[in-house]
């Protein structure tokens, strides 16, 4: 057993001490956060349709190169690289947290009604769409309303 320690009760406001066990973290950082939410609405895409596995998925926190001269000089949110099979690269859909938690604020993974949910599924909707070749609807899994919020 640990030998009790007693702290100083200053004002009569209670005992001072830790309010989290050490090994249990307060809360998550938005960056893992952001993560969560992003892990958590591919899989349940990739849990429908398997053969967008083969799409490698990547979190970035901002662009590390200004946008090539086809893409829109407007605030980079994501990219998609396209396979390359002479350098044996899978196709890849980058998205980067900062400019979309710009854009629509921070959220939790219980915050179902966030503009953030909304986006990174329209993001995530539109560029598999392009990279697999099928319809936006199949891979969001029904029909689609507005998805841009």
């Amino acid at each position: 057993m640990y030998p009790v320690t007693r702290r100083r009760d200053r004002h009569g406001r209670g005992l001072r001490g830790p309010l989290f066990h050490p090994e249990v973290p307060a809360r998550l950082t938005y960056r893992q956060s952001f993560e969560q939410l992003v892990a958590s609405n591919v899989q349940e895409i990739v849990g429908r349709l398997p053969e967008l596995a083969r799409i490698e998925i990547g979190i970035d926190e901002v662009p590390h190169t200004n946008p090539a001269s086809w893409e829109s000089h407007d605030a980079v949110m994501c990219r998609v690289f396209p396979e390359n099979r002479l350098a044996r690269l899978a196709p890849r859909l980058v998205l980067y947290r900062l400019p979309i938690q710009a854009r629509a604020g921070r959220a939790s993974i219980r915050d179902l009604r966030s503009p953030m949910h909304a986006l990174i599924r329209t993001l995530l909707v539109e560029n598999l769409s392009q990279l697999s070749g099928l319809s936006p609807e199949e891979i969001h899994g029904g029909p689609i309303g507005p998805l841009h919020p």
